[in-house]
């Protein structure tokens, strides 16, 4: 069975911008000149054993299934005060840094679930393997929530250590408690190379690179970058950035309504072109691993429905435009296409495709419950043979059915489809239907369109943008003509504005609720927001001459 090959033993940055996991720095623990000062004797915290052979008796059933999210992790729950659990340095200049391992024998990864995360600003959190071959952070005060629950993503190995450094300036603001702590049991980040299991992604996979028809490869190059992986405490699913009716890279994010773990959407983490450079065309050859680690955190529910099992999200840890990331289009129409394609993480693994040259049909059956939802079929059995290349599994849910324009009109809700040797099995595959996903129901909560199209345009087909192109000239100019700062900030926001234009702006919160609203009349203007709560806000700002916005995300601290 396939398995990923690492090109490289570097350390692994998380490589994104302000709002996301940085590559900016590293510990204080790894800095030479530190070596005499940092105490030997370091705090260690052991997870019980697992009972491994059972939960691997319950993956064979479960795995099957694909309306469940695929489970790669052991969750541990835990009550572990960083500050008071880790041991203590004091720096020359009189920051402090408390380290403590956490270690649970024989995991493959360790992700953490904090219950508690509100860090003042300055102060960082990294997370490492005992070798130093895998580095992830840092995290910092931009990814604090009013709910204060934050989810990391992984990092590889049995024996993983936490880094707080918290600022002399700031000694005792921050808050850090280890809530969950997740035993990735199963290669899904790795290299490393097991015999042939059923969890495994399957042979007959194609790896997104792999060419799938001249009428789609153009397509299907932009599309991937819609893609992520999510780590949703012990499980993964898959889904794709989504374009609005504005345009506006909105970080709306598309995935499958069953992908829940029972937790919170605040506790999950995102990886972004996770895609192998030497791809593997269903064969039993290894796919390569990418070295690319484009990682965000945390997200907020916006809407979503069982029956049509969709799940709209809002990204809250941010994105960078460097990472070329794409916002997918899609068709409310409802009509059949002549063909679809799926771009996915099959059991956690590196990107794959999957075509199916017949045209879908409607699909009626009991689904989450609903004795009549409907849904589109990939038909398989007989002619119509499945998906002709490649296939879905576990951990492909949520992911996107595009129709031959790129457009989605579902995703992943179940199926049987899966591999059998370098073949498909020539089975069926559901997807939710976008279009009844469009006006479900009659609240934000239970239906797209409120927030794809919330001028009620009446659009019905919307292509992809790139986050490049997000921004217009005009509005490029005025977003360099702005300054706003400082962000983070108590509440209070110096803006100045070279625009030479009246400037009036909206203040909007996480969930999108309006608190606030006003105008920038002269070159330097203050934005008084002390009297909301701690979080993350954006500001659109418009130039009053030429109705050209921009947006802005800040976030308060007090």
């Amino acid at each position: 069975m396939k398995k990923i090959i690492l090109c490289t033993a570097a350390l692994l940055f998380c490589i994104i911008a302000s709002g996301q996991v940085t590559n900016e720095g590293k510990p204080a623990s790894f800095n030479e000149n530190f070596g005499g000062i940092m105490k030997k004797s370091l705090s260690e915290i052991r997870m019980p054993a697992l009972d491994l052979e059972k939960i691997k008796a319950e993956d064979v059933v479960n795995d099957l299934d694909k309306s469940k999210p695929y489970r790669f992790g052991h969750e541990f729950k835990v009550d572990i005060d960083i500050k008071k659990e880790g041991t203590l340095d004091v720096l020359p200049n009189g920051d402090h840094v408390y380290r403590v391992a956490i270690y649970s024998e024989g995991a493959k990864t360790l992700n953490f679930i904090f219950n508690k995360y509100q860090v003042p600003t300055g102060a960082t959190i990294y997370f490492y393997n005992d070798d130093k071959t895998d580095l992830l952070g840092a995290y910092t005060n931009v990814f604090n929530r009013p709910d204060e629950m934050l989810g990391t993503w992984m990092v590889a190995g049995d024996k993983i250590w936490m880094e707080y450094r918290e600022p002399e300036n700031v000694i005792g603001q921050g808050k850090l408690n280890l809530g969950r702590v997740v035993h990735g049991y199963r290669s899904i980040t790795d290299a490393e190379v097991q015999e042939k299991a059923l969890n495994d992604s399957g042979d007959c996979n194609q790896d997104v690179d792999c060419a799938i028809g001249n009428d789609f490869d153009a397509i299907k190059d932009r599309l991937k970058h819609s893609v992520a992986f999510i780590i949703m405490n012990g499980f993964v699913c898959s889904g794709n950035l989504i374009n609005n009716v504005n345009n506006d890279g909105a970080p709306f994010f598309l995935t499958a309504n069953h992908c829940d773990d029972d937790g919170t959407e605040a506790t999950w983490a995102f990886r972004f072109n996770w895609i192998s450079p030497n791809p593997s065309c269903a064969t039993t050859a290894n796919s390569t691993d990418a070295a690319v680690n484009q990682t965000t955190s945390g997200a907020t529910r916006l809407a979503a429905n069982s029956e049509t099992d969709f799940k709209l999200l809002r990204l809250d840890g941010g994105l960078n435009n460097s990472w070329d990331l794409e916002f997918a289009g899609w068709d409310r129409t409802g009509d059949i296409p002549s063909y679809t394609v799926g771009i996915h993480h099959p059991a956690g693994d590196i990107m794959k495709v999957c075509r199916d040259n017949d045209a879908p049909e409607y699909f009626i059956r009991n689904f989450n419950g609903n004795a009549t939802t409907e849904l589109w079929r990939i038909i398989g059995g007989g002619s119509n043979q499945g998906w002709e290349l490649g296939v879905t599994e576990g951990g492909s849910s949520g992911s996107a059915l595009f129709d031959p324009n790129g457009r989605i009109i579902g995703q992943l809700a179940g199926g049987f489809a899966a591999c059998s040797f370098t073949n498909d099995n020539d089975t069926e595959d559901w997807y939710g239907r976008f279009d009844l996903s469009w006006n479900f129901g009659t609240t934000n909560n239970t239906r797209l369109s409120n927030w794809l199209d919330p001028d009620n345009t009446g659009v019905t087909t919307l292509n992809s943008i790139s986050f490049g192109a997000v921004l217009s000239v005009e509005e490029n100019k005025l977003n360099s003509n702005i300054a706003l700062y400082p962000n983070p900030s108590n509440g209070v926001f110096n803006v100045s504005n070279d625009s030479e234009s009246r400037l009036t702006y909206n203040l909007f919160s996480l969930s999108g609720q309006l608190v606030g609203t006003g105008e920038m009349i002269n070159k330097n203007a203050i934005v008084d927001m002390s009297a909301n709560v701690s979080g993350v806000y954006f500001i659109s700002i418009t130039d009053a001459a030429t109705n050209v916005n921009v947006t802005k995300k800040i976030v308060i601290n007090k």
